[in-house]
């Protein structure tokens, strides 16, 4: 996490701006959609099913914010 999380902390203030201005929801949606198109980008068809997987399972154990 040492590399995230200055990436996860400035992704984070935006969030908060983001959050301002528009909907939680709307906020998410975008979010997630931009997340899968970059996974999509750059890992290949069997890696980017992988990463969607491990994904959909962290669904139980994400935390809300």
């Amino acid at each position: 996490m040492d590399v995230m999380n200055p990436v996860y902390k400035k992704y984070a203030a935006f969030n908060e701006i983001m959050l301002e201005e528009y909907g939680p929801l709307e906020v998410a949606a975008i979010m997630v959609v931009q997340g899968l198109g970059i996974y999509r980008s750059v890992l290949d068809e069997d890696s980017y099913d992988k990463m969607v997987d491990n994904i959909s399972n962290l669904r139980k154990i994400v935390k809300k914010l």
